[in-house]
């Protein structure tokens, strides 16, 4: 009597297994990343797949939510197993399909493990996606390219994987923050304490309490370096009915365009389709959409003197700081607007902005 070893058509990574049994015992993935002494990031990225299950992972698993270690080990290498077999059925490898995808920034940016080979790697970033095969990439992503503004955008060299991969990391990321569900009047409410801390120089005091403010009204914000190919500087876009998602990625380093960047996508969400996806820095600025989310940015920016004042107030130092104190704006926005109608050129004033660095 001969059997025939059955072997599925799909890949589940035993994060799905730890998601079930979180849900099943009531338990948040923030207690989960308490109890292994992990932070909330990794229990998502083990959960997505991303991050392989380890025998330490195996271990906490074990003692937080049952069954052996060799359960989950075996859980691993059947996942990996079964994504390997899938990639490579269809005679196309993955390192191949895969060559416009900027592995070594997402290896770089900590998105994805180096494999020992450029054909694991590649794999890792299979699992990273949630994809097995070329077509299955461009069914999954090709409709989010489609639905994003990316498509007006022909100035730069902007490359669909290098974006994909970006939204991709704002997805996992985001399903790592505690949302309240989206309420678009607390959004709306909340606009002058987001205001407020554009005073505030140090992102490590204000990221904080923006996501704070942001998550209480259903947004799930996200921070997230942009990789080779990629020059947004934000995106916003509904991952659910209950919950939007702000992808911000701090490209030009400066206050002025981060918190334009900021209520412009909030502008996005209140203003716009759920169905949509917004990039801003790769969209068409002459869509109507664009000049919409544009003057909600200005209009909330500058709510407490009027946007006319951008007209007429002298470009000088002196007029400048008396203008964000009167506004209730850091003085680089002022200087950032300015420069942007033309009143000041662009090389002056910009010892006012704030700058940022990353730490690598």
């Amino acid at each position: 009597m001969s059997m025939n070893t059955f072997e599925p058509n799909w890949a589940s990574p035993p994060g799905a297994t730890v998601l079930d049994l979180l849900q099943e015992r009531g338990l948040q993935m923030k207690e989960l990343a308490e109890r292994a002494h992990r932070d909330v990031q990794s229990v998502t990225r083990l959960i997505f797949g991303v991050e392989p299950l380890t025998s330490d992972w195996a271990e906490c698993l074990s003692n937080v939510l049952g069954a052996t270690t060799g359960f989950w080990l075996r859980r691993e290498e059947t996942y990996r197993s079964d994504l390997r077999r899938i990639c490579e059925a269809v005679g196309e490898s993955p390192a191949e399909w895969m060559s416009e995808v900027p592995l070594k920034d997402m290896v770089k940016l900590g998105w994805i493990e180096r494999g020992t080979s450029a054909h694991e790697t590649a794999l890792n970033a299979c699992a990273f996606f949630g994809v097995t095969t070329s077509s299955s990439f461009e069914r999954k992503y090709t409709r989010l390219m489609a639905a994003s503004a990316y498509r007006a955008s022909n100035a730069y060299a902007t490359r669909p994987s290098a974006v994909a991969a970006w939204l991709r990391q704002g997805e996992i990321a985001a399903s790592a923050v505690d949302c309240a569900p989206w309420n678009p009047d607390r959004l709306h409410a909340s606009l002058e304490a987001i205001r407020e801390l554009t005073l505030e120089a140090d992102p490590n005091v204000f990221l904080p309490t923006l996501e704070a403010i942001l998550a209480a009204s259903g947004v799930a914000m996200v921070v997230a370096r942009t990789p080779e190919g990629c020059r947004a500087s934000g995106a916003t876009r509904f991952l659910n009915s209950d919950r939007a998602l702000m992808q911000l990625s701090f490209r030009y380093l400066a206050d002025d365009q981060f918190w334009f960047t900021v209520f412009h996508e909030v502008g996005h969400l209140l203003l716009h389709a759920r169905d949509e996806v917004f990039l801003e820095g790769l969209e068409d600025r002459n869509s109507e959409a664009e000049k919409e989310a544009d003057d909600f940015a200005l209009q909330n920016l500058f709510a407490k003197v009027g946007t006319e004042v951008l007209e007429s107030a002298p470009p000088s130092l002196r007029s400048i700081l008396r203008l964000a104190q009167n506004a209730g704006i850091a003085p680089g926005i002022v200087v950032g607007q300015l420069q942007r109608c033309g009143r000041v050129p662009y090389k002056h004033f910009n010892n006012l902005k704030a700058r940022y660095s990353w730490a690598d």
